[in-house]
């Protein structure tokens, strides 16, 4: 039954054009109420509209009439989902909202002949004829339809300034924040890169080492390319194998061909490479090898974690 409901959706497109033309005409945030099942559909919408860098919040429209609605102001527009229309907390707040507050109210609602129908300034129409539950009674088809209507909204909204890292900004935490947040963001560069030359001395390795406190440096060639990577473990390894590791090169005692990865690639990417290899630092190279970061992987979990 709710293939039914959906398929009906095609004659709101206009109603969703008008509501578009309406929120982005205003100036201020997006209020979204509804009660009940539907007022879980309205604080999801709520939370998409915001993932999405849309200042909007959830109105409980009970909490509303008790104080709440001080989160209103001229400039907002209240997005009310009621399928009856008939809703007395959603219509009081609605009245409410247009008479006190002049915010404009779009309705999520069955028949614009409604109650909710007739006082909003757009009524997007859920054309559901049966819900599909047992008698007919719970929300099902029509909760559904307002799901998908709402989503279908905020894409509008969206659609034509919103890139990649817009919302990696708005989804910082969580895997999500890991695939869309690129290692150029986070990685240590320029003066804070440690960096020796294959020629330099140890002496100079661990000035380098203690000055950038990241108990590594990458060790690079005449053409400036990476070629080694030091360690806390391998100056370590180094000493134990000869004794006296002062009178060494970089180039003695690095490990070659250390594990690299370009800025462009995402932190996941950068952890799951450092797991994989079982390091914690990694160095960023351009196209041409030349180290042009290093990130460890205490930023990403730190970053991940905040």
């Amino acid at each position: 039954m709710a293939l039914i409901g959906l398929k009906s959706l095609r004659s709101s497109l206009t109603d969703l054009d008008k509501a578009e033309t309406l929120i982005q005409a205003r100036s201020g945030d997006i209020i979204v109420t509804g009660i009940g099942k539907s007022g879980s559909i309205a604080e999801k919408l709520a939370s998409t509209l915001t993932s999405l860098g849309h200042r909007s919040l959830y109105l409980h429209p009970v909490d509303a009439i008790h104080g709440d609605i001080g989160a209103l102001s001229e400039g907002d527009v209240l997005l009310a989902l009621s399928f009856s229309g008939e809703s007395k907390e959603i219509v009081r707040l609605s009245t409410y909202a247009k008479r006190e507050f002049n915010v404009p109210v779009i309705s999520f609602t069955r028949s614009q002949s409604s109650t909710l129908g007739r006082l909003s300034n757009v009524v997007v129409k859920v054309l559901v004829r049966k819900e599909g539950s047992p008698a007919d009674l719970a929300p099902m088809a029509s909760t559904t339809a307002t799901l998908v209507l709402g989503d279908m909204l905020a894409s509008m909204l969206t659609r034509d300034n919103f890139k990649k890292d817009h919302f990696a900004r708005f989804h910082p935490g969580g895997g999500l924040g890991l695939e869309l947040k690129k290692v150029e963001s986070l990685m240590k560069k320029g003066n804070a890169l440690p960096k020796v030359k294959e020629t330099d001395n140890a002496r100079k390795v661990l000035k380098e080492m203690s000055d950038k406190s990241l108990g590594v440096t990458a060790v690079v060639d005449k053409n400036k390319k990476i070629v080694g990577a030091i360690t806390d473990g391998d100056i370590r390894r180094w000493l134990l194998k000869k004794g006296d590791v002062i009178r060494s090169t970089a180039h003695e005692i690095m490990t070659r061909n250390p594990k690299v990865i370009n800025s462009g690639a995402s932190l996941k990417e950068a952890l799951r490479t450092m797991e994989d290899h079982r390091i914690t630092t990694i160095f960023v190279v351009d196209k041409s090898l030349k180290p042009q970061g290093v990130i460890h992987i205490h930023d990403i979990v730190e970053e991940n974690i905040v």
